[in-house]
């Protein structure tokens, strides 16, 4: 779960809001608030007159924002990853928050500290790291544990661990977010295996740990959150299989079977082509590997909601008569449902 900023909703003089993004509703004003562009785009109405749409983000979350009568000169202090100072006013559209754009000015990178746009685990990056570890040196099988430790071995594995999130948005959207994701695999992965005897254990540890692998060269995540050329012309699956294939392949005498079943893994952990796997799972280790990532998805992306409803960061769209103490949620287009809580 994300770091949290604190409500924060005293008006000041000019009665501006000064709290972060989550907590934004409609009709609250903000007044010089530095925000970080994820995204920026330079539009024109039907009538000719320019404007530009923009993501903007602090650590708690993202939001759009659209500044109208924008100029060419205006548009190039707005561009994607720049740090912005920015007053305006909160509307609402389809149901969430809308920044209209008053004003905005870009602020110099040496005057930010980058890591306080960003959210973050609550687990520091050494600790989950460390556990990694000791997971990896439990391991049975020296192949595998090999082949595990000769990735986790790269610099640039290390670093990427450290900060890449496991998704954009949708779950584990935060730095550290992978290295958490791949932990609570991990454990899922030797649960499960400890009650169904045909599932080799070790393997989907190793699952647990490669499948998303090639997402530390799928993100750009210095800033904000976003896809490298890599990421957006090969996709983390395809990224991950390269790095395993060629690491395992440097090892003297690593098994092809063995490298295979890892790649059919990895390849079929999305489930089905629509979602973006290249093949259904067929084997008992990628059918078991394909249901724990995606409920272990499933679970993050509930605990974050649940965690809304209790701070109030997401209130239920529209009004009904079963919804008491702000126990549902809006309607969440990827579950395709509305969620209860009980508690």
């Amino acid at each position: 779960m994300t770091k949290r900023a604190s409500p924060g909703r005293r008006p000041d003089r000019n009665g501006a809001v000064d709290h972060p993004i989550d907590r934004l509703r409609k009709g609250d004003r903000i007044q010089d608030k530095i925000l970080l562009v994820e995204t920026s785009n330079f539009k024109q109405t039907r009538d000719g007159k320019f404007f530009i749409q923009m993501v903007l983000r602090d650590r708690t979350q993202s939001i759009r924002a659209i500044r109208w009568e924008a100029s060419h000169e205006l548009y190039a202090e707005c561009s994607t990853s720049d740090f912005v100072q920015v007053s305006g006013r909160v509307e609402e559209f389809q149901q969430n928050p809308h920044l209209v754009v008053d004003e905005i000015r870009r602020v110099a990178n040496d005057e930010v500290n980058f890591e306080e746009f960003l959210p973050t685990s609550d687990r520091p990056p050494e600790e989950m790291e460390k556990e990694l570890l000791e997971h990896v040196a439990a391991m049975s099988s020296l192949n595998l544990r090999d082949l595990l430790t000769a990735v986790l071995s790269s610099p640039e594995i290390q670093r990427g661990l450290r900060r890449c999130p496991a998704g954009k948005k949708l779950h584990h959207a935060y730095i550290g977010g992978l290295l958490e994701h791949i932990l609570s695999l991990v454990n899922a992965s030797k649960l499960i295996a400890s009650n169904y005897e045909q599932l080799d254990e070790d393997l989907l540890v190793a699952a647990s740990i490669l499948h998303d692998i090639g997402k530390v060269r799928e993100f750009a995540y210095e800033r904000g959150f976003s896809y490298t050329d890599e990421g957006q012309l090969v996709g983390h699956i395809g990224l991950g299989l390269i790095l395993i294939t060629e690491t395992a392949t440097a090892l003297p005498s690593f098994p092809p079977e063995l490298l295979v079943h890892l790649q059919h893994i990895i390849s079929s952990h999305h489930g089905i082509p629509e979602h973006g796997a290249l093949k259904l799972p067929m084997t008992p280790e990628a059918i078991a590997f394909h249901f724990l990532d995606n409920l272990d998805a499933k679970m993050a992306m509930l605990s974050e909601m649940e965690s809304d409803a209790v701070h109030g960061a997401t209130p239920p769209s529209g009004s009904h008569s079963s919804d008491t103490g702000g126990r549902w949620t809006e309607y969440k287009p990827a579950l395709n449902r509305r969620i209860y809580f009980t508690h």
